[in-house]
Formats: C-alpha cells, structure tokens, sequence
C-alpha cells in the first residue's frame, strides 16, 4: 500500500468514526447533517495533509521528501563544515539552504523575516534559549538552543521522535480571525461548500477544544559538538492575522525506544485525547527534556508571498496541465493546477489516463529564475484528488536550492517549459 493510499484510509476512517453516531440520526433527512467533529477532520486533512499525518503519527520517521531534503541540507552541512563565510541567522537555522555561492546574499533576505527573540528559561537544571524566528507568511521556523546536563550519550536526532506535547498556539483574541480565516479558505480551495451554520459550529468547536491547536507543527533536535542542541520547530501558520503573538510550549521531548522491524520506515502512532491524555503504540525513552518550557513572543517580520494568476498550459511526462496559480514564498512555491483528462488514480480503468503515486510524488516545479538569471533547481512533489467530472486538480510544492526572495524571481520552470511571472495577473497579498 503506498503511503497515499494510507494517508487517505485513515482520513476516511476517522471522519468516518467522528461523523457515525450523527450520521445515523440523520439518515432519513434529505441532506446531510456533518457533525463538527467530522468537519473538522475534513478541515485538518484539506488543510495541511502532512500536517495532519504528523499529528496522527507522532511525527515519526517516514518517507517524505522535506524531511529527505532536511537530511540532506544537514549531512552537506556537516561536510562542508560552513566552509562558507555564515550570519547569525544560518547560523541559528542550520536546516535553512543558503546560497553558497553568495551566502551574505541569503542571511540578509532570512534577516528581513527573521524576529530576533533571545529569551532564555531554566527549568529542573536544564537550560533553553528561543533564539529567533522566521517567517515567510506561511511556514514559520523557530530556533531553539539547550543545555541538557542528562542529555543520554547515545542520543540521536535520527530516532524516532515524541514531541505531541509541544505546542504553538495563537493569542485568544487572534485565534477565532485566524480560525475563521484557514477554514474558509480551504474549503473554498477544495471546492466544497460550507454553510454559515457550518462555519460557525466548526469554530466554535476548534475554539472549544483546548488539546487541538490551530498551528499545527513538528519539532527536531541535533545535538552539536558541544553538547548542546540545537531544536528546530516547524509550522504552518498563513498571513490571517497582523503581528502573531504566539506561545511555544515544549514539554517531554522523547525518542522512541527501537525494536528490531524489517519495516525501514515504521510509523509509531501517537495521539492526544480530548482530555489531554496521551496515547502511544511504542514505548518512550526517559525524557530527554521535560520541561515545561513556555515561551511567549510577536512576529515583527515577514516576507510576503507573492502570487500570480492566469491559464498555463504545460505538461508533465504525458499529463496535460493547466496551471491557474503561482505563489512564490522564500522557501516554497506552490501551483495550483488541473489535469485536463479524464484521470484514473487507481490505474484500473485502461480508457482513463493512469497516474501513478510516483508521479505524483515527482510532479513538480523543476525551477525558478531569478532576476539576475540565475537557474535555481527545486525539489519537491504534489498532492492530487478527483473531480465531480472525472478529472483531477492538485497543488504542487517546491522548495529552492537555496532561499529566495519572492520578489526577484521572474520565471518558473513547469515540466521544461518556462513561464514568466510578468505575464501572469500579480494577486494583492
């Protein structure tokens, strides 16, 4: 089974499980009557997919390209031993890809959406310092440093990580805008309609839940020659509110204790429960950090993405696109697009165009120009589903070599073909 097919089994399954009882009341009515929880799962997946899959699994290990590319950036790192001349943003962000052919030219545009925070805290002994936070209007990154007195010898940022009682949360009176926001838009995005009494019961229901945050996020940790560790936390917050005032709360970090599998990329499953308790399928190791540590800081900084819209026409191997929507993001971009055939996701109907998961995975933005005219390769991937008519539309992400500033690139590279962004209708963030 590929990890599609399992992301989306366990989607179905839990909307499934949240919408059952109502379901059954309401089989006789003419419409029916989604439950909050139902419509919230469907919120969560729509949302953020792997975001989601991160919450359900604990953050465990899997095959997944961003985190390919972030063992990647950090071995290439490591061997380079920053041969290249680093600020103090690469520095605090090891995970970030700098140019290295101008690396002065990638800490100044981390520098215009970095916040500088520096709050340090002790708690039992054990010593932690939010260092900063970047932000490019929808990923945020924060960085964190810690001296650990027990930290184990044999600790390893390669285990299996816990890290579900970390959280991120918004300010109160952000958190209603923010929610309001995020469910409107994906919903929108999805093409599935939401009523006003819908959108109200699953605010109001978010609102009500104290263990389900907004932001949904993962944290990593390396441990450094010194002994200390550099923390990592990653996220997705979008541009909703003016001025984040956000809490990072982290709390018994763990690794996973190691059982001999033949399964090279196990999913440990761990989740937390209305009432706060923590469920897991795995036993932990003794907290390696157990806090609780809660920091509280604004985001003075951002770099806005930049959008664009317009029909373009491409192809990727033998499938025909159309492209409606480029967005440009310092570590990201994104296209929305539509396949214009008749589309069989299963590769069961020989009349229908056939588009395996590794496609899938593949398809992707290859590339970016930027004003200067230099190429910078991307890596990345797509998520896809079908349509009432029997076609399918997606979104693809890809992430730069190396950070960029949205507003000097000019071209994208679609499947070979270069589209220039001037071309194309320029969106008002």
């Amino acid at each position: 089974m590929t990890q599609f097919d399992i992301l989306l089994r366990r989607a179905l399954m839990d909307a499934n499980l949240a919408q059952y009882e109502r379901a059954l009341r309401s089989a006789e009515a003419r419409e029916p009557e989604f439950s909050p929880g139902y419509l919230r799962e469907r919120t969560r997946v729509l949302a953020d997919p792997q975001g989601w899959e991160r919450r359900r699994s604990g953050g465990r290990k899997r095959l997944d390209w961003r985190m390919i590319a972030i063992a990647a950036a950090l071995l290439l790192l490591s061997a380079c031993a920053y041969a290249v001349a680093t600020g103090q943003f690469a520095q605090w962000f090891p995970t970030i890809w700098m140019d290295p052919k101008a690396p002065e030219v990638s800490e100044e545009i981390v520098s215009r959406m970095g916040t500088v925070i520096g709050e340090p805290q002790t708690v039992d002994g054990a010593s932690m310092t939010l260092n900063a936070a970047v932000w490019d209007g929808q990923e945020l990154r924060l960085s964190l440093t810690a001296e650990v007195p027990d930290l184990p010898e044999d600790f390893s940022s390669d285990a299996p990580f816990y890290d579900l009682e970390c959280r991120l949360t918004l300010a109160e009176d952000q958190r209603e805008v923010y929610l309001r926001k995020e469910i409107v838009q994906t919903h929108a995005n999805s093409h599935l309609d939401l009523t006003e009494e819908e959108l109200e019961e699953l605010v109001r229901s978010y609102l009500e839940d104290p263990y389900e945050p907004e932001i949904h996020s993962a944290v990593r940790a390396a441990r450094q020659e010194d002994g200390t560790l550099i923390i990592q936390v990653y996220a997705t917050l979008y541009d909703f509110v003016e001025k984040p005032e956000l809490t990072l709360h982290v709390e018994n970090l763990a690794t996973y204790k190691e059982e001999d599998s033949d399964e090279p990329f196990r999913v440990f499953t761990s989740q937390i429960g209305p009432d706060g308790t923590v469920t897991t399928d795995q036993e932990l190791n003794e907290p390696f950090l157990k806090g609780p540590f809660d920091f509280a800081f604004t985001l003075d900084k951002k770099l806005s993405p930049i959008s664009y819209v317009g029909d373009i026409d491409a192809t990727y191997e033998n499938i025909p696109l159309r492209v409606s929507k480029i967005t440009v993001m310092a570590f990201q971009i994104r296209a929305n697009f539509e396949v214009l055939d008749q589309v069989d996701l299963t590769g069961e109907d020989p009349d229908k165009l056939h588009i395996s998961f590794e496609q899938n995975l593949a398809m992707s933005l290859n590339g970016l120009w930027t004003e200067d005219g230099e190429y910078v390769e991307c890596l990345g991937g797509a998520t896809m589903g079908p349509l009432p008519d029997g076609r399918a539309d997606g979104e693809m992400y890809s992430s730069p070599r190396h950070v960029v500033d949205p507003a000097a690139v000019t071209a994208v590279d679609i499947g070979g073909k270069r589209v220039e962004l001037s071309e194309l209708t320029r969106l008002d963030e």
